[in-house]
């Protein structure tokens, strides 16, 4: 969507206003900017000299890793609030005191534990407070929201101390951090080994009370299994056995008996393998032997022969005894096998029944086991971490690192001239735009005359520069000399009025002239109006109707006792009342301050009688009024006279009281001619245009409208 910038014709006309009151009070202007200018100057010489120093913090994102350890604190996440945080944390109270403490700037105040608070003043405490004040007060801390770099300025008297404090803080910030990670540091390993006292005196109440709990209840365990378990596991192996081997004695019980029903009893394992046996057998070889050698000899009849066979004999049955004991002990030993057999399954039954007994207590044990094999896992863990702790203690290391040190700046950074400078220009053009505005409205300043006559409806049909003190010259060279621009001035004014009474076809004309208020000139327009159209060849005639504050005898320098009200009350005739102007052809009749009301001499029929002769006698009379404040005496001769016209002087009319004026007097049918500008600035009036001749004629039906003219008013 195009949307229109250009300024409206309202902002552009109080733009153009506003640089026309500067232009008109310039002086005041400039006296404001002279003023400013010098108190800025003042300001600047008596300002103290202040240096700025700047030491630069980067925070760190690597970090030293001496041990393959996890650090207490984690490092500083790299987001905007923590760097926003740590900004803070520079900028603190805390940071400022301990400054304050490392640059041994004073003591803080003691604590009141200490032994020495009956020594601390309010004055030492209020003097430590200013200082942390003024130091927090000097320092400034910021980022450029780009990166991680942190800029620490302070600002003080004496540049050496500026770049002293600046380093102050970015070495408090960096021990800063290292004390945090110490502190916290110790402050986790003292609560650790504190921790682990308790765990340690724990664990071994666990480990007590389940040893304990095992030997009340015979859970006593070997290679991770219980006793009763270790002995239902023997007495299974033991059962086992013992059935085996009395498979085995009873096969060989059963194989002895064989053979000793079949007389091979001597080839038993038993039998070859007991000595005794052997031995017999050993004795019963060599008589056989000696049987042999006897028998071999011949000597049958030897006497020795009957005594070795009664020997061997002996021998047999000792050996047949000694085969038959050995078959009575594997008896025997089937029998023990059996005994072993009963007395080990009836152990085994009185382990079963113990161990089901015991399954409650071997829960309960095992809840007490693994209730101390936790404590035991946790106690490990602060004890590996509490070591790495007391690894750690010492290398602590700060997140931040000094990239530039603050130094001594050999020029002051304030006060700055051109900020003063800047400051006393904007100031003063303030200061000067204000005064000029406030002068411009308190002067009532009417603006452009397109603007005044918008505002008031009425038409501007002659503007009179301003003339400087002295006297008008009137006279044959008066349009050549240095009053030239106020004659023709009058003389438009002198038109405009003639082709009103052109269009009249020669009628004689009455025209009262007033104005918003007193002092805008309107006795001044008068008299000389009156003397220029007396040049141009006009009869004249002048009355002072202005009974409140009558002035035109001063002007037309007329003195007489004759005046007007004298001649209402009847005390003189009109002809009395007429005095001749010495410097001009002008007929006067003057007024005198009365102390009997306007009402009654303005309301009077001999007045209305005075305007109607002096109709018939004159081309043109002039009739001076009180100003529109007076609005009952304005109204009364503006019902007598042919026409009403306005002196405005810019700079003092109200345009309200005018508009009010005008529209009171054409609601009365009376006919209002314009206005006629009155001490219009002389550049404005030679770069402006002539006033427009055309004014409305009472005898014309047709209301002539006049073109707004652009010419600019005094101040403007």
């Amino acid at each position: 969507m195009i949307t229109n910038t250009k300024p409206s014709a309202h902002s552009q006309e109080g733009l153009s206003r506003l640089v026309s009151l500067i232009w008109q009070h310039r002086f005041l202007f400039t006296a404001c900017l002279l003023f400013t200018g010098l108190v800025a100057a003042i300001g600047y010489m008596r300002a103290p000299k202040r240096y700025h120093s700047e030491a630069v913090v980067a925070l760190d994102v690597r970090k030293l890793q001496a041990l393959p350890s996890e650090s207490v604190m984690s490092p500083l996440p790299q987001e905007s609030p923590v760097l926003r945080t740590e900004i803070d944390i520079i900028g603190s109270r805390s940071m400022a005191e301990r400054v304050y403490a490392n640059l041994g700037l004073g003591q803080p105040a003691a604590d009141k534990s200490s032994k020495n608070d009956r020594f601390v003043t309010a004055s030492n405490v209020d003097s430590y407070v200013k200082a942390i004040e003024e130091i927090l007060a000097n320092v400034r801390v910021m980022n450029d929201g780009r990166s991680y770099t942190i800029y620490i300025s302070y600002t003080a008297k004496d540049p050496v101390f500026a770049a002293t404090v600046a380093n102050a803080f970015a070495n408090a910030y960096i021990d800063y951090q290292i004390d945090l990670q110490t502190t916290a540091t110790r402050r986790v390993s003292d609560w650790l080994g504190e921790r682990l006292g308790s765990l340690q005196k724990k664990l071994e109440l666990s480990e007590q009370s389940a040893a304990a709990f095992r030997q009340k209840e015979g859970l006593v365990s070997m290679g991770g299994t219980n006793l009763q378990a270790q002995q239902l596991s023997g007495l299974n192996t033991e059962l086992t056995s013992l059935q085996a081997r009395l498979a085995e004695a009873r096969a060989r019980l059963a194989t002895a008996t064989e053979v000793l029903q079949t007389g091979e009893g001597v080839g038993l394992t038993e039998v070859l393998s007991s000595p005794t046996i052997q031995l017999l057998r050993a004795e019963e070889a060599r008589v056989i032997r000696s049987i042999a050698d006897l028998d071999q000899s011949g000597a049958r009849m030897n006497p020795q022969r009957p005594q070795l066979g009664y020997q061997l004999a002996s021998l047999k049955s000792q050996i047949r005894q000694e085969v038959m004991e050995i078959v009575a002990s594997l008896r025997n030993e089937i029998d023990i096998n059996q005994k072993q057999q009963s007395e080990v399954y009836q152990n085994l039954q009185d382990v079963q029944r113990a161990m089901s007994t015991a399954s409650m207590a071997t829960v309960h044990a095992g809840q007490l086991e693994r209730e101390a094999n936790a404590n035991r896992s946790i106690y490990e863990t602060y004890l590996a971490r509490y070591k790495q702790m007391i690894e750690q203690d010492g290398i602590a290391t700060a997140e931040a690192r000094i990239i530039t040190r603050a130094t001594p700046r050999t020029k002051p950074t304030n006060p700055d001239k051109f900020l003063w400078v800047l400051s006393a220009l904007l100031a003063g053009t303030t200061f000067g735009v204000g005064a000029v505005w406030l002068r411009g409205v308190s002067s009532r300043s009417v603006g452009s005359i397109t603007a005044l006559q918008q505002k008031t409806g009425l038409v501007v049909f002659g503007r009179v520069p301003r003339m400087r003190a002295g006297g008008i010259s009137v006279g044959p060279g008066m349009f050549s000399g240095k009053d030239s621009d106020f004659h023709c001035a009058v003389a438009e004014i002198r038109t405009s009025i003639q082709l009103v009474q052109a269009k009249r076809q020669g009628k004689s004309q009455v025209v009262a002239l007033t104005s918003s208020t007193s002092g805008e000139g309107k006795t001044f327009i008068v008299t000389n109006l009156a003397r220029s159209l007396a040049c141009g060849g006009f009869k004249v005639l002048v009355i002072d109707a202005n009974l409140r504050n009558p002035s035109i005898s001063d002007a037309f320098g007329i003195s007489s006792t004759y005046h007007l009200s004298r001649a209402i009350r009847g005390k003189i005739a009109f002809d009395d009342l007429i005095h001749r102007d010495p410097l001009s052809s002008v007929d006067v009749i003057v007024s005198e301050r009365q102390a009997t009301p306007p009402d009654f001499i303005l309301g009077a029929t001999s007045f209305t009688a005075l305007i109607l002769e002096m109709r018939t006698r004159y081309d043109l009379v002039l009739v001076d009024c009180p100003s529109c404040t007076f609005e009952l005496d304005l109204a009364r001769i503006a019902g007598m006279v042919d026409a009403v016209a306005f002196v405005v002087n810019p700079e003092r009319t109200d345009s309200l009281v005018l508009k009010t004026a005008a529209d009171y007097l054409r609601a009365n049918g009376d006919q209002v001619l314009g206005m006629v500008l009155n001490g219009v600035r002389r550049r404005d009036y030679k770069r402006g245009e002539r006033a427009s001749p055309l004014i409305q004629d009472p005898t014309d039906s047709r209301q002539m409208k006049p073109r707004p003219r652009p010419a600019l008013l005094a101040g403007e």
